[in-house]
């Protein structure tokens, strides 16, 4: 009976022998185990992290996987995420209370983690204290306004306070100038005449007369809008030359775009060139002449003190006419400053500018020469 009893307990000792040793001799992936390690630190999970080193706590490979975890969190504070860091090497201490390093790693990552809050903290204190230096010398430069009671306050378009003196009360965004040309010269020039017709081929003048003025800008945040009228009248025949009265005047309004450029003005207009003689007219100028046209300009132009304007338009009513195969102006002038107060400046203007008519046949040339005083606002 007795050995009955000792085989049963040999059987039952071999087969549980049998049934651990495949469980003792199981063998752990590690590559596996550090790839689900990346895994949750991409995921950012320190909760993964401890789940991972629980489930190979007591294994022959958690002290690799351990390491291999707090490689990883000295990489994480290399790229400056401390939160992230000190979650996962506080995972391993949660793991492994007596693993040193671990404690020691958290201790840096927490006191740095402390440090870049008090440095946060320190200079949002002094943004706070800056902000609320600026305002209390902003009421107080109020007051003092206010106290002198000559002051107003006006709103600029990017939501800032301006106080203004009464005197400059004038302000304006516009820019205008009037000019009155005491001086217009004409020398006219006309080639290619039909001898059939004339009394000459080739007729030459100077005449002399008056000259009006007027240019307006508006500028905005995207555009810059302006105007330009002219007028002149050439009265005097100066010399010989037949006494015909030409007389021109032009309305063109203009805009330029203001991410191109301020004063690259694009021109669309209406001009008008009359001739009235008291006889019939022998010299071969072109009688009255009105077109539309277009053009391009450089206006409103500041070099330095000067102010300087060039232009050139192309006169497609002359399309309509069957004498005139091409009209085209061109011009220039110069604005220099004389006087200036707190709301006007005056001063004194040269411009040329030339008229010119492909005939058929032929050719004529209006060249003008101006003096002019020009009399325009102040711009605050």
């Amino acid at each position: 009976m007795k050995n009955i009893f000792n085989f049963r307990k040999a059987a039952a000792l071999i087969l549980a022998v049998s049934f651990c040793l495949p469980l003792f001799s199981q063998e752990v992936d590690i590559s596996a185990v550090y790839r689900q390690v990346d895994s949750a630190l991409e995921s950012r999970s320190a909760d993964a992290i401890s789940e991972l080193l629980k489930k190979y706590r007591g294994t022959s490979a958690y002290s690799m996987i351990e390491s291999y975890t707090l490689k990883k969190t000295r990489q994480l504070i290399i790229s400056d995420d401390l939160e992230l860091a000190r979650s996962t090497s506080l995972a391993v201490i949660d793991n492994n209370i007596e693993n040193f390093d671990a404690i020691d790693l958290y201790s840096y990552i927490d006191k740095a983690i402390l440090n870049e809050q008090a440095y946060q903290q320190a200079l949002e204190n002094r943004r706070r204290l800056e902000e609320e230096r600026i305002a209390a010398l902003n009421a107080k430069s109020k007051q003092k306004i206010e106290n002198r009671g000559n002051y107003q306050i006006v709103n600029t378009a990017s939501g800032r306070e301006v106080y203004m003196n009464e005197r400059n009360a004038s302000f304006s965004t516009y820019d205008w100038t009037v000019k009155l040309g005491l001086a217009d010269f004409m020398y006219q020039m006309i080639s290619g005449l039909d001898a059939s017709k004339y009394a000459v081929e080739e007729y030459t003048s100077l005449k002399y007369g008056l000259a009006f003025g007027f240019d307006l800008f508006y500028p905005t945040e995207r555009f810059v809008f302006g105007t330009n009228l002219s007028a002149d009248a050439l009265i005097l025949t100066m010399g010989q030359g037949e006494q015909e009265f030409i007389a021109s005047a032009k309305l063109v309004p203009e805009i330029a775009f203001a991410d191109l450029s301020k004063h690259l003005f694009f021109r669309f207009g209406v001009g008008l060139n009359a001739l009235a003689t008291n006889d019939v007219t022998l010299s071969g100028s072109e009688e009255t002449f009105f077109t539309p046209l277009v053009g391009i300009a450089l206006d409103n132009l500041n070099l330095g003190a000067v102010k300087a304007k060039a232009f050139c338009d192309y006169d497609f009513g002359s399309l309509a006419y069957e004498d005139i195969n091409l009209a085209m102006e061109f011009g220039a002038s110069l604005l220099f400053p004389l006087v200036e107060n707190e709301r006007t400046k005056i001063g004194i203007e040269l411009g040329a500018q030339d008229l010119l008519l492909m005939r058929n046949p032929g050719m004529e040339n209006r060249v003008k020469f101006t003096f002019a005083i020009g009399v325009g606002n102040v711009q605050k």
